[in-house]
């Protein structure tokens, strides 16, 4: 009798920590999927910050060409800033 319960008590415990173990993988597997999305939205973030830092906006362009257009180079320089106010240009307009 006693090893019919210390079996059956021995088959539930394996049970309970089968379960348990299920359960614990599952929290895991959650945890990895929300770190992966964490780690996606960081990324993403980071990329919008470097472009807010590195590119020229519309207003920022225009400023820029028309402080161009004001100023007096002399010659040698003309070939130089004309190719920077074709770029910029052409970034304002694409």
């Amino acid at each position: 009798m006693m090893m019919m319960i210390y079996g059956f008590m021995y088959k539930i415990k394996n049970l309970i920590m089968g379960l348990l173990d299920k359960k614990k993988k599952k929290q895991e597997e959650h945890q990895k999927t929300v770190n992966k999305k964490q780690e996606q939205i960081e990324k993403q973030r980071q990329n919008e910050l470097d472009k807010l830092r590195t590119q020229l906006s519309p207003n920022e362009i225009q400023y820029l060409i028309n402080l161009i257009g004001r100023s007096d180079f002399k010659g040698t320089d003309l070939q130089t800033v004309f190719s920077i106010t074709a770029k910029l240009q052409n970034q304002l307009n694409s």
